[in-house]
């Protein structure tokens, strides 16, 4: 639909300025007998009873020549103009600037398809939007938002404070018909809903032809000499050559969408008849190989085809063709034709009725198109003998579900990063509306495009605050290996934080999957994903950090989203803490050699995290824990019930 252009073209009117012509009684009438009407099949409603009905704005004719007429030179006045701005504002936001589509109002109009305007062009839209404009701007100028002409129905969009102005006009007679207009909360018809009455028809016929042409014996589609069938030929559709080949499209494409799944069209559909359709090219009906991709049988005989690359457009399309019938086409007296058509269907058995393969030599020729896929290799950690990956992944996916804000405060500090990168291949959107705006997908964004540098979030509690946003996730627990791929490697060369050389970090790489509850948007579903982390030592700091190390990059990457029927996740409970089965997921681990420096940041933090003594501090991390800070705490909360009061630093 096309913009609005202020003062409707066409219409030869000009809006009311200054006072009306006296002489009748002026403004907006009911309908009476004989009512005047102007060119375009508007009544005219304010002319004087007695009036010569020539030029001038009592009138509302269209005198020849006039000036004053809407479009004359001498219309463009400053109401005019902000007219053209104003209009094409609501045609972009559905009202005026600054309202939301709240403040808007959908009326319905019925009656418009018996007037006299329905041969104009467009229907009779346009004249009949400038009617009611003009008509309902008595005391005030009256703007039409959105408008779409829906079979019977002429649908708009006003401001609600205008909608009134419209409404008075119910039972106002339109070019010969009168008006019947109503309030509706229906939502507004789009042109995209729309099918035109010619196009519906059309696609009656073309179903009709596919029905008469289908048996369901043989599950034969037969489209042989589609020249001589009636109803195509009295659709004209052989009058070019253009049009036959759309009409082939479309024909197949309405026989796949008969069909629900892939697999009921596989099993409805095997075999297509093409003969005796004066086929040169394969070109001329390649959308078979990708409407009909599955078919058994294909008889293309009976055609011009003349040498081996009018069909190369359909090589390695039809995997599972194994008959093909190509008499009566001047291929068939190249010698090598039939050596070449098994390269290109693995499947191939038959040509013209000979057998040329046999089913074993099939097998053979399906297994070399689908080479052995590559092993997937169980999870590799290579993280030392502290065991920092695997205690990290533990923890960290548990607390992201359970408590993120923590999570945050804990593993990320002041120069951390994180992003996300939603990659919406599946086409719909509305799965991936929450992410999106966060997303820094290069590819979607363009390398120049300043999102990319707004959306990497650096800070703890930046990343916090945007994690809030994210729909509530549940992954899988680590105890069930097969539901993880974790990749964990040395990453050398990061910046010592203490200032001094280098340090040697890890690189962890997890893939996986997790359940999503939506709730803002009520999605509920599954998603895969990746997530990549660069952990290095934390900074030294007063009170000491919690833990050893920290997250200096992490980034997560979205994949399939699949959706489900009920929620799968309840909304994250704060301050919970995640039961992590730490001890029973790592392995015994080597007596840590550490410096005196490191063991009291450590204890520090377990006195920190606990409220015991050093003494008990120490304790707890030299014992089992192995000087693991996340063991140790799983130990004291194990503990704590039999620790004396003197543990603790109250009671000292």
């Amino acid at each position: 639909m096309a913009p609005p252009t202020g003062p409707r073209a066409g219409t030869g009117r000009a809006p009311p300025r200054g006072p009306r012509a006296t002489g009748g009684s002026g403004g907006i009438q009911k309908r009476r007998a004989n009512p005047r009407t102007d060119r375009d099949g508007d009544v005219s409603m304010d002319a004087p009873a007695g009036g010569s009905g020539r030029g001038g704005l009592a009138s509302g004719g269209r005198g020849r020549g006039s000036k004053d007429a809407r479009g004359g030179r001498g219309a463009v006045n400053s109401r005019s103009a902000s007219r053209v701005v104003q209009n094409l504002q609501n045609y972009v936001s559905g009202g005026p600037v600054g309202k939301t589509q709240s403040n808007m109002a959908t009326l319905k109009i019925l009656g418009m398809s018996n007037s006299k305007a329905t041969g104009n062009r467009d229907g009779g839209l346009r004249s009949l939007l400038t009617f009611l404009e003009r008509k309902a701007s008595k005391d005030k100028a009256v703007t039409i938002g959105k408008s779409i002409l829906d079979g019977d129905h002429v649908w708009i969009t006003v401001r609600k404070d205008d909608a009134p102005e419209i409404l008075r006009l119910n039972g106002f007679t339109y070019a010969g018909a009168p008006l019947t207009i109503t309030e509706t909360t229906e939502r507004m018809p789009r042109p995209e809903d729309k099918i035109s009455k010619a196009a519906e028809e059309t696609k009656q016929k073309l179903t009709a032809v596919l029905a008469a042409r289908y048996n369901p014996e043989l599950k034969l589609l037969d489209l042989s000499s589609l020249g001589t069938d009636p109803i195509l030929s009295s659709m004209g559709t052989f009058d070019s050559k253009d049009r036959a080949e759309k009409a082939f499209k479309v024909l197949v494409v309405i026989a796949s969408q008969q069909y629900k799944t892939a697999a009921e069209k596989r099993e409805g559909i095997q075999a297509v008849s093409l003969a005796s359709n004066g086929l040169n090219d394969v070109m001329q009906v390649f959308t078979l190989a990708t409407s009909l991709p599955d078919i058994k049988r294909l008889d293309l005989s009976s055609n011009n085809l003349d040498s081996l690359s009018k069909i190369a457009k359909w090589q390695h399309r039809f995997q599972y063709l194994e008959e093909l019938h190509l008499t009566g086409n001047p291929i068939t007296t190249q010698p090598d034709f039939v050596a070449e058509l098994i390269k290109w269907f693995p499947s191939l058995q038959n040509i013209n009725g000979q057998i040329v393969r046999s089913p074993q030599e099939v097998a053979e020729a399906l297994k070399g198109m689908h080479p052995t896929p590559l092993p997937q290799f169980p999870s590799n950690l290579r993280d030392g003998e502290a065991n920092v990956a695997s205690i990290f992944v533990q923890v960290f996916f548990p607390m992201f579900d359970t408590d993120r804000a923590r999570l945050a405060a804990e593993f990320y500090d002041d120069d951390s990063w994180f992003s996300i990168q939603a990659i919406a291949n599946s086409g719909r959107n509305l799965p991936w509306k929450t992410y999106l705006k966060y997303s820094r997908n290069v590819h979607k964004l363009g390398e120049k495009n300043p999102a990319t540098v707004q959306r990497l979030f650096t800070g703890g509690n930046l990343i916090a605050d945007m994690w809030k946003a994210l729909p509530s996730t549940r992954h899988p627990s680590m105890e069930n290996p097969g539901a993880w791929l974790i990749d964990c490697h040395t990453f050398p060369n990061l910046a010592d934080p203490t200032g001094h050389g280098f340090a040697t970090g890890l690189l962890i790489t997890v893939n996986g999957q997790f359940e999503e509850s939506d709730t803002t948007e009520n999605l509920y579903g599954k998603r895969t994903f990746t997530r990549t982390f660069i952990l290095g030592p934390s900074k030294p700091s007063n009170p000491p950090p919690v833990h050893p190390y920290r997250v200096i990059s992490d980034q997560l990457t979205l994949h399939d989203w699949t959706p489900a029927e009920t929620p799968a996740v309840q909304a994250p409970v704060a301050n919970l803490v995640p039961q992590v089965p730490v001890a029973n997921a790592v392995p015994p681990a080597e007596p840590v050699i550490l410096d005196d420096a490191t063991k009291n940041q450590l204890i520090q933090g377990v006195m920190k995290r606990t409220g015991m003594t050093a003494e008990y501090s120490e304790l707890c991390l030299s014992g089992t824990a192995n000087w693991n800070f996340e063991m140790a705490l799983k130990s004291f909360e194990e503990q704590r019930a039999n620790l004396p009061p003197t543990a603790f630093i109250n009671a000292v």
